[in-house]
């Protein structure tokens, strides 16, 4: 089942028909065009209104598209009825502001719009009937309901016509751009170690605490749950794999092929656009001359800048590649015309054809083969857990069944914010390495219920349980006394190590030891890679002396001068920073623009109803 939810995706009429459904037309998404007056409305314009029933349809629409077609109450828990209703609002705008401008949009440029699209057109690249009315049937679109969506684009084209065109900014602030991107630093510097932390004496309570009372703030823990998952791997099902001799016999005749490693020749090559020179060169070398002697006497070349190395019949140029391959060892060609000039060469070494031994073919098959076999398998087990998981069993359960034949961990995390972070009480707070669809579905999941089997890349499969959910806190001093300790430490290394600094540059003078000039994409000062301490660098706006912390040093520098390294002024620059700001200037613009037509068109939203009908759905249900 998951396969095949999984295989639809890939299909060219999906992806186009899901981008054009749930992604819409730059500023909105798709809905009912027509409004209507079923029932109670949920967003209504002067002349026109969407009902329940037909805000449902498409949000039902919306889920249907997506791979993992999440439940009509996963789709009102995770917001995809907002961000539907959000574009079914844009689009009643964009729609009711054409009407009262009487705008038209004919139907040659209608049928234009449907004979260009790529999903309506047969192999050879013509407009297909029938394609056009199966892939509206496949998208649950009507022939009429299609016609709007392309009124609405054109509508659109329209309206922000004067506002989409916005390409060219004055000149003058876009050197003052590229000048700043391309400013150059002479600073002097000097790098120290951070002390050791041995040189800090131990802090006593009354230090931590004031430190944990000044910092208090920093010790927030939100609103977090603490969960236990379980991967679901092909490897895990690779000892129920069985393979047959047919099997691998079949396999080895479709890839023995890929066992060849390929003959090579390792070859010396002079290049040059003098004939007479070229034509002279191989007359000394069939008077038996030496390749290497003639190279050096008459093209000053050595024999590294000769020898061009083992090359594959598919690495040499198409005039030459026969003639080389052909050659007998030692053999000299040429001169021959490539595209590089009149090329000589000679044959120095031939590294011929191999096979891989039967044997190690075989080996490498049969892993294929059990690798091949056990996603099979895992995608046969993951419609048996589903059914477990159905039927209300737990982790341990499903481990415990006989899908299993080996033993599988059980992971725990604790603490997870609905950001994506992980919160201790003695360890610093850090960002959960795994990709965003594991957050939404810890939050997505009822405590002590599973969740969905979800997939993260590849063949990789997660199950969820949420054990309990934690309460914001801010925890007491002795629950985080380590922690408080850890970045009190933190902070005393490096003030100390400015006090001690500061003693050494006064002793000296304020006198740098090295000296430098840097640029804004520069990655490393000396030995140290840090675009950070990059950065504050050109955040200096005095010469005084500033000191940075990077890793475990402490940098003191100072800027001596500023200045714009010299550049050629490249025009695709300036017309991407052009497109940039125009893009951005775009987006601003539209928002207000909508928001005004709200305004002028008296657009009035009842969510809360859509969302009470379908609680009572729910109960009924």
């Amino acid at each position: 089942m998951l396969r095949s939810l999984r295989n639809q995706t890939q299909s060219i009429f999906f992806k186009c028909f899901l981008v054009l459904l749930i992604c819409g037309f730059a500023l909105w998404g798709v809905g009912d065009l027509t409004g209507g007056s079923k029932g109670k409305s949920v967003l209504s314009v002067e002349n026109q209104n969407i009902s329940i029933e037909e805000a449902l349809n498409e949000i039902n629409r919306a889920r249907y598209m997506l791979p993992d077609r999440p439940s009509l109450e996963e789709a009102i828990k995770n917001g995809i009825h907002k961000s539907v209703l959000n574009k079914l609002e844009q689009e009643m705008l964009i729609n009711e502001e054409a009407n009262s401008l009487d705008l038209n949009v004919p139907l040659s440029e209608q049928m234009k719009f449907i004979k260009e699209e790529k999903a309506f057109k047969d192999p050879l690249g013509k407009f297909s009937q029938n394609k056009f009315i199966q892939s509206l049937k496949n998208a649950g679109l009507s022939e009429a309901k299609y016609l709007d969506i392309i009124k609405t684009k054109s509508n659109f084209k329209q309206l922000s016509m004067p506002i989409m065109h916005n390409e060219h900014y004055n000149e003058k602030i876009i050197r003052k751009i590229i000048n700043w991107q391309n400013e150059v630093r002479d600073i002097e510097y000097q790098t120290f170690k951070i002390i050791n932390k041995n040189e800090i004496n131990k802090p006593s309570n009354d230090i931590l605490k004031a430190f944990y009372k000044k910092n208090k703030k920093s010790y927030e823990i939100p609103l977090t749950r603490d969960i236990r998952y379980i991967e679901l791997i092909p490897s895990y099902f690779e000892e129920q794999v069985v393979i047959n001799k047919k099997q691998i016999d079949e396999k080895y005749e479709i890839e023995k092929s890929n066992y060849k490693i390929e003959e090579t020749r390792e070859i010396l090559q002079i290049t040059t656009q003098n004939e007479s020179k070229a034509l002279e060169f191989v007359d000394l070398i069939k008077k038996g001359r030496s390749f290497n002697e003639l190279a050096k006497n008459n093209f000053n070349l050595n024999k590294s800048d000769i020898n061009i190395g083992f090359l594959k019949k598919s690495e040499l140029p198409l005039e030459s590649a026969d003639f080389i391959f052909n050659a007998q060892l030692n053999e000299t060609l040429g001169p021959i015309k490539t595209k590089f000039g009149l090329s000589i060469y000679k044959i120095i070494n031939i590294s011929p054809e191999k096979q891989s031994d039967y044997e190690v073919i075989i080996e490498d098959i049969k892993k294929k083969l059990i690798k091949e076999l056990s996603v099979e398998i895992l995608y046969e087990q993951i419609d048996k857990i589903e059914d477990l998981i159905a039927e209300g069993n737990n982790i341990e359960e499903i481990l415990k069944s006989n899908i299993f034949k080996k033993k599988i961990t059980v992971k725990n995390l604790k603490k997870i914010s609905k950001q994506g972070l992980v919160y201790s009480y003695d360890k610093e707070t850090i960002f959960l390495d795994k990709k965003p669809e594991f957050i939404k579905n810890i939050w997505n999941t009822e405590i002590n219920e599973l969740s969905d089997i979800f997939n993260l890349n590849d063949d990789n499969y997660f199950i969820l349980e949420i054990i309990s959910e934690n309460k914001s806190e801010t925890p007491k001093f002795d629950l985080v006394k380590n922690k408080i300790f850890d970045q009190w430490l933190k902070q005393e290394l490096i003030i100390k190590t400015k006090e001690k600094v500061r003693n050494i540059l006064t002793s000296k003078n304020n006198n740098l030891s090295s000296k430098s000039s840097i640029k804004r994409n520069d990655q490393t000062l000396g030995n140290i890679k840090d675009q950070y301490l990059i950065n504050k660098i050109f955040e200096i706006y005095n010469k005084e002396i500033e000191l940075i912390v990077s890793e475990d040093n402490l940098v003191a520098i100072k800027v001596i001068k500023k200045s714009t390294d010299d550049y050629k002024f490249n025009k695709k620059i300036y017309n991407d920073l052009n497109v940039s700001f125009s893009k951005s200037f775009f987006n601003d613009i539209s928002n207000y623009y909508v928001q005004h037509l709200a305004s002028k068109h008296k657009l009035q939203k009842n969510y809360e109803e859509l969302e009470s009908y379908y609680l009572k759905q729910e109960k009924v249900n």
